[in-house]
């Protein structure tokens, strides 16, 4: 069943949704202009698409970038963020518009899920851009995908009839990692990965996503990324993050990365935890 399953997996990856135009064309000046990358022609680029433009000034005066004024121009948000990072951006909003979101197969509430991929999002610019923010802006993206897999799973479970099975399975093992690897072959962390690469995202990105759960085996440029990423997976982890479980491996993964010579401000982090994880954090496991 594993092996078909991730076959037919693997197929319905091939026929998900272009990226629009907009994003093709910043990816082919940036790759043709190397080191010579003009703001001004970067800009004509996305204000060329109104829909894309509006969708920029909102992301980048919304609660991810935390930004002090309001950012009125495209040219504000290029000088801002810098192209790269807005690339990352514009492509994962155009990716996650792109998918009709059910997560059922998982046993949960869709709009909760949304709120809780939002609220992921919005923790890690809480958390790192006073410490880090350059860190902070690079991560948007990844916070704003990190749960996609699990979109594409559900889909994938409702489509081929395997949902119900898929939750039976859950709820009786209550262990998600497996029932995603014995039904699709792949976990929704490392498939997002496969992803991220398919779509031609930063390697640094790519690899971010790759060492989350294993964050202490990723190359030095890569460590402090993937670190924040598995903190950020423990306390939004869709059915039981911030469980006095997981927000004491958050803060584990913190004194962790120390020893990797990758320093975070352990108070910084624990003021910016989530509430319930702030409660969990003294409880019995």
């Amino acid at each position: 069943m594993i092996g078909d399953m991730n076959e037919l997996l693997l197929k319905s990856v091939e026929v998900l949704p272009p990226l629009p135009d907009t994003v093709s064309k910043l990816r082919k000046y940036v790759s043709e202009a190397n080191s010579n990358i003009e703001t001004m022609k970067v800009a004509e680029i996305i204000s060329s698409d109104p829909l894309m433009t509006a969708k920029l000034l909102q992301l980048a005066n919304s609660p991810y970038y935390g930004f002090t004024r309001e950012i009125t121009t495209i040219n504000q948000v290029i000088t801002l963020l810098g192209v790269g990072n807005i690339i990352n951006i514009v492509t994962a909003d155009s990716i996650r518009d792109n998918f009709k979101i059910d997560v059922s197969p998982y046993g949960l509430n869709t709009q909760n899920f949304l709120k809780t991929c939002n609220e992921e999002a919005t923790f890690i610019t809480n958390w790192l851009n006073d410490e880090d923010k350059k860190l902070s802006h690079l991560l948007v993206p990844c916070a704003m995908l990190l749960r996609l897999g699990i979109v594409i799973f559900s889909n994938f479970l409702i489509q081929n009839h395997k949902d119900k099975d898929f939750l039976a399975f859950l709820n009786k093992n209550e262990n998600l990692a497996l029932a995603e690897n014995e039904f699709l072959g792949v976990d929704h962390i490392s498939f997002l990965g496969f992803l991220l690469h398919r779509w031609n995202f930063d390697d640094v990105l790519i690899e971010s996503i790759c060492f989350v759960r294993t964050p202490h085996a990723a190359r030095k440029e890569v460590k402090k990324s993937a670190y924040a990423l598995a903190i950020t997976d423990h306390l939004f982890a869709p059915h039981d993050g911030s469980s006095p479980f997981n927000a004491k491996a958050a803060v584990a993964l913190l004194e962790e990365a120390k020893t990797q010579g990758i320093n975070f401000d352990l108070n910084n982090l624990l003021s910016k935890l989530p509430s319930k994880a702030k409660e969990n954090l003294n409880k019995e496991d």
